[in-house]
């Protein structure tokens, strides 16, 4: 049976808004949510476990999802919920899932040192997939990973890609390094080299750090080289999803 709601006080919507606002309490409930038919079904094709789906009442994918999963919502109560200015009327509730990346030879990583803009964050995402990175290390202190933000800049890609949340940066850069990865750190300092100097080995990890504060620097004494990409005087620096996509680009080739 579609249970159906119509108030905002319903303990399930209550649920949902703690789950979408609230970090500590995705964590508690090792839940997450996401919004969009689109990303919902990304997830459901990648194997995620679907707990439930809301759907308004004027959505059009109200006869896409098995019957015994939906909530049904009416309108009024699903734009307390969404954040998108032109919502398709669909939020998907699943379990978080175990996808860590696993350490191996022969890789291409980003490291990330407390990133703590979302839209920065969903960005590399999707640009670490579009360029077929193998995975994602980043430090717990940085935003979380099942932000609706991150999410949404991804546009779901944060899910094809494998990402460690560490508590210890410092000990994966070492872990790389006995794996003989190269680790290379993004900065402007005077001994960085430009990256169009560099060839890149099979094994490497970069390191992009803060937005605001750049990379830690311990970090970047770990780290085997610097490298910085020229731009134009006029400008002092790039955004960090820029710069992501410039570097991801130079590893392929």
């Amino acid at each position: 049976m579609i249970e159906k709601i119509t108030s905002t006080n319903n303990k399930t919507i209550k649920f949902i808004k703690q789950i979408i606002n609230d970090k500590k309490y995705r964590d508690s409930a090792e839940v997450f949510g996401v919004e969009s038919y689109r990303v919902t079904k990304q997830l459901i094709d990648n194997k995620y476990t679907l707990k439930y789906v809301l759907v308004s009442s004027s959505s059009k994918y109200v006869s896409a999802f098995n019957k015994e999963s939906i909530i049904w919502v009416n309108d009024n109560v699903f734009s307390t919920l969404s954040s998108l200015a032109n919502s398709d009327g669909i939020i998907g509730i699943f379990n978080k899932q175990k996808k860590s990346l696993q350490l191996a030879p022969n890789k291409k990583y980003i490291i990330l040192d407390k990133i703590q803009n979302p839209g920065n964050f969903g960005a590399i995402a999707r640009i670490c997939v579009a360029f077929k990175l193998d995975g994602i290390i980043v430090s717990n202190d940085s935003v979380d990973i099942y932000n609706p933000a991150i999410i949404r800049g991804s546009m779901g890609a944060i899910f094809s890609i494998p990402v460690m949340v560490t508590t210890d940066l410092g000990k994966m850069i070492g872990e790389l390094k006995k794996l003989q990865y190269k680790v290379f750190s993004t900065t402007l300092d005077k001994n960085a080299r430009d990256v169009n100097s560099i060839s890149f080995p099979s094994s490497c990890a970069i390191i992009f750090g803060n937005e605001g504060n750049g990379i830690d620097l311990k970090y970047i004494k770990m780290s085997d080289e610097t490298i910085y990409i020229k731009i134009s005087e006029q400008v002092d620096s790039l955004n960090i999803a820029a710069t992501v996509a410039i570097i991801a680009w130079k590893l392929t080739q």
